[in-house]
C-alpha cells in the first residue's frame, strides 16, 4: 500500500538533507504531481492483482476443504477482499486533467490530501475487512487439525496480527509524510500569496 517513488527522498528529507520547511518550487510540484499519479496507479494495480489471487486462492479453499468453518472463513475473506477493492477503488484520488491544467498545486494537494486521509484509515477499511474471515478460517484450521488450544494456534494469531500490525504501521507513515508534502505545498503557496 505505501509504495511512493519519493519514499527514499522523504525518508532523507526527514533526516535533514534538505531544509525542512522549505517550500517546493512549482517546477517541483509539476514533476511530483506526475510521479505520484504514476506511483498510485501502480499501487492499485498491485492491489487488484492481489486481490484477484486472494479470491482465486480461498475460492480454491472453499472448494477442497471439507471443515465448514474453513469454508466459511474463505468466503467471509473472499468477501472482505471485494469489500477493500471497492474501497480501493472508492478512495483514491483520480487524475483530473481540466483541474491539472489549472492550478497544478491545488491540483496536487488535492489528490495528496485525499491519499494521507485514505492512507491514516487504512485500518478501518483495508484491514478490518478481513479480519472476521480470517479468523474463521484459523479456527476452521485449528478445529481440523486438533490444535485449537495449543501454542502453534497462538503463534498463527500472533503472527498474522503482527502482520497486520505492520501493515498499519507503515501505511501511517506514509500519511505523515504525505502531510509533510501538503504542509511544503501550503508554504509555497502562502509564500506566491504574499508577493
Amino acid at each position: 500500500m505505501t509504495d511512493f517513488p519519493e519514499d527514499k527522498e522523504l525518508h532523507a528529507l526527514w533526516h535533514g538533507s534538505q531544509p525542512a520547511f522549505e517550500p517546493l518550487a512549482l517546477d517541483e510540484i509539476k514533476r511530483q504531481a506526475g510521479r505520484f499519479g504514476d506511483a498510485i496507479r501502480r499501487r492499485n494495480r498491485r492491489e487488484y492483482i492481489a486481490t484477484a489471487l486472494v479470491v482465486a486462492v480461498f475460492a480454491l479453499y472453499t472448494a477442497i476443504f471439507t471443515e465448514p468453518l474453513i469454508k466459511i472463513g474463505s468466503l467471509l475473506v473472499i468477501a472482505g477482499a471485494l469489500v477493500v477493492a471497492w474501497q480501493l477503488a472508492r478512495r483514491t484520488s483520480r487524475p483530473d486533467p481540466d483541474a491539472e491544467a489549472k492550478d497544478i498545486s491545488g491540483y496536487y494537494r488535492a489528490r495528496l490530501v485525499r491519499e494521507e486521509h485514505m492512507l491514516a484509515r487504512v485500518g478501518r477499511w483495508y484491514l478490518a475487512p478481513f479480519i472476521p474471515g480470517l479468523l474463521v478460517f484459523l479456527l476452521g484450521q485449528a478445529k481440523a487439525s486438533g490444535m485449537g488450544g495449543s501454542l502453534v494456534f497462538l503463534l498463527v494469531v500472533s503472527f498474522q496480527l503482527l502482520v497486520f500490525g505492520g501493515i498499519w504501521m507503515l501505511n501511517r507513515r506514509a500519511a505523515a509524510m504525505l502531510r509533510a508534502r501538503i504542509a511544503r505545498i501550503d508554504r509555497a503557496r502562502t509564500i506566491e500569496g504574499d508577493r
